[in-house]
């Protein structure tokens, strides 16, 4: 009997690894593991297609991270954004693709979102917002779009990102997960490349980044 069974799987392995992994659910974490890396830490810098990210979490259907030139701008000016510490990557600025499968189980999307976080300071928020906005629209980028009342006060989180989506034939195939994921994240290289200039001009503007508090002696 074993070696029956021996033989049954050497003559009908291909068929029975194929079932094994399309039974594992979703091809999303093998393809996000091919990009960022297997258990990748937090802050990990990866290429993607042209660009350079930062991870920052990964769950079962998405994955979070920053465009570097976010990264390296938000950095330089993180103790501007207070109310962000704990809140994803701990910057005012997130990015995460997410898959999504339709109800035949087999077809589904992915989906890239951008979004403005939990900034304390309400004028500050609106303002890094309202800047986004005039930024793109001087730049004729029509996907990125803000929701009305979306800097109110007491807004805490605004997407601003639409056309945001690519879709998949098939979620259980990790090769065509990974590259609708590269296509769809290098198609957004303006919108990212806007936000990235955006952030230093608003704060020199605006005068959110004072002269530091002199040290006690």
């Amino acid at each position: 009997m074993e070696n029956l069974a021996r033989q049954l799987y050497r003559d009908h392995k291909q068929v029975l690894d194929l079932l094994t992994e399309r039974n594992s659910g979703s091809g999303f974490g093998r393809a996000v593991q091919r990009l960022f890396g297997d258990n990748p830490p937090r802050g990990k810098l990866v290429r993607i297609g042209n660009g350079t990210f930062i991870h920052s979490g990964l769950e079962k259907s998405l994955v979070s991270f920053l465009p570097a030139q976010w990264h390296e701008e938000l950095y330089k000016t993180k103790d501007a954004w207070p109310g962000c510490d704990n809140w994803w990557a701990g910057y005012a600025f997130i990015a995460w693709v997410e898959i999504r499968a339709r109800d035949d189980g087999t077809t589904g999307f992915l989906k890239l979102n951008a979004e403005v976080g939990p900034i304390s300071n309400p004028d500050v928020r609106k303002g890094i917002i309202e800047a986004i906005k005039l930024a793109a629209l001087a730049k004729e980028l029509e996907r990125i779009h803000f929701p009305a009342g979306t800097a109110d006060e007491g807004r805490l989180y605004s997407r601003f990102l639409r056309k945001n989506s690519v879709a998949v034939n098939d979620i259980h195939n990790t090769a065509e997960v990974e590259s609708k994921f590269v296509q769809l994240v290098a198609d957004f290289a303006p919108e990212f490349e806007l936000v990235a200039s955006v952030i230093p001009h608003f704060l020199r503007f605006s005068g959110v980044l004072a002269s530091p508090p002199l040290t006690p002696r």
